[in-house]
This record gives C-alpha cells, structure tokens and sequence, in this order.
C-alpha cells in the first residue's frame, strides 16, 4: 500500500472529534488565529473547513460501506454535522475570548485608574468624604465581579474542553498567555481593592458564593455551544433546524438576563 493510501485509510478512521483535534493541533503550530489565517491564504491552501467535511463523510462511507443508501447517507449526515459542529464551536471559543479579554484589559484600565484615584486622597481625606464608602464598597465590588466573570468563562471553556473537544484546549497559544495573564492582572486589583477598603473601614463584602460561579458558567457554555450548533446547521442547509436552536437560546438568554436585579 502506497504512502498516500496508508494516510487516506487513517484519514478515514478517525472519528469526527479526531479530525477536528487533528487539525486544531495543525492550526496551534501558529501562535495566534490571525497568524493562522494568514498563512491558510499564503499557501492557497484548501479551506480547513472543506477538508474536514471532505475527510468526514469519507469516513462515514467507508464505515458503512456495503450499506444500503439510506443508511450511508444518515452516517454522512451525521459525521459532517458532528465535525463542523466542532469546527465552529473552536472559532466561537476562540473569537468570544478575545472579546473578553479584549473588554476586560478595557475595564480593568478604567478600574485601576478609581483605584489610584482613591487611593491618592490620603486616608484622612477619604474618612472625611461622605461618599468614600460607598464607592469604596462599589469599587471592591465591582472587581469581585470581574474576578468571578474571567473565573466562570475559564469554567465554562473547561466544560466545553471536555464535553466536546476530549479535553483539548481550543484557544491559541497567545490567547492562553493572554487569559492567564488578565486573570492575574485582574486579581491583583481586586486584592488592592479589597485591602484598602479593610484598612479604611469599609464594612466586609459578603463572600463569594461558588455556585454563582459555576451557574454563571453553565450560561456561558449555553452561549459557546448553542450558536455554534446553530451555525453549523445552517451551513449544512438544515436551516429550520439551526433556527429553532437559535430562538431557544436567545429566548433562555433574554428570559435569564430580565431576571439579574440591575
């Protein structure tokens, strides 16, 4: 058997989740996603896309081979919606991320800058203002707040990571770095906060309860995996479908956020 059958034959045994992980692990040879995109369109290569489709209903066939055509076309059908199912759900992942972080580095700023501002009036100035606690209070708060967002979308992604992805990690190399590193970032401030508000006097926050965290999460997997399943229905025609997941989520989402006291 030549070279390049032995790699189609491999090519045709791997299952939907394997072909994705293969070529994430392609794909993390780069260092970002735009890194990525630039060099799919230096080499002309064909669309990662299409070649998943291709490799997966090729191994459908070939796992049925000999089946009626009902049959074969049920296992085609479903190999090509489990894969680009996948396929979208590592571009969800990975562009929600960079939104995150890219408005966290953002609030964080505005933040830090409070902090800083606060911190510059000098404890006696800040014990005669009226108002100090209060904002404060709100401040420390707010950054408890943030903390608890970056924790529950590193959650939510671990979910995901497991459920879908066999534990592989979907985010590029800089956008690890760049979590990791904005989690620290926004702790810090917080731990500031929460310090200065302590030697002030500032009445203690109430703790953190875990299951806000880990119901925040949940949401967040909602939000990752629902439009992903969506998309991926609507680009393999089956729009009615990908429209009845798509007005469920948003109808959970809106039903969810008209509940959370502004």
């Amino acid at each position: 058997m030549s070279a390049e059958r032995r790699l189609r034959a491999i090519e045709t045994a791997l299952s939907p989740t394997e072909l994705v992980l293969r070529w994430l692990d392609e794909a993390h040879a780069h260092d970002d996603l735009e890194s990525y995109v630039r060099s799919q369109l230096a080499a002309g290569s064909e669309a990662p896309l299409d070649r998943l489709a291709r490799e997966a209903a090729s191994g459908a066939r070939m796992g049925v081979r000999g089946k009626r055509p009902e049959v074969v076309d049920a296992a085609v059908r479903s190999a090509l919606r489990e894969t680009v199912f996948r396929f979208e759900l590592v571009l969800r992942i990975n562009v929600t991320s960079h939104d995150l972080l890219e408005r966290e580095a953002l609030i964080d700023a505005a933040l830090s800058a409070h902090l800083a501002l606060l911190a510059s009036e000098g404890r006696a100035a800040r014990r005669a203002d009226a108002t100090y606690l209060e904002r404060a209070s709100a401040l420390r708060d707010l950054l408890a707040l943030r903390v608890s967002e970056l924790h529950a979308a590193h959650g939510a992604r671990a979910i995901v990571e497991q459920r879908y992805l066999a534990g592989h990690p979907p985010l590029f190399p800089d956008a690890v770095r760049v979590a990791d590193e904005q989690l620290r970032s926004t702790e810090a401030l917080a731990d500031q906060a929460v310090q200065m508000a302590e030697l002030d006097g500032v009445p203690a926050a109430e703790r953190v309860d875990p299951d806000v965290i880990s119901t925040r999460a949940t949401e967040l997997v909602a939000d990752l995996v629902e439009p992903a399943k969506s998309t991926a229905l609507e680009k393999l025609g089956e729009s009615d479908r990908a429209r009845t997941i798509a007005t469920g989520w948003l109808r959970v989402k809106l039903t969810t956020e008209s509940m959370v006291v502004p």
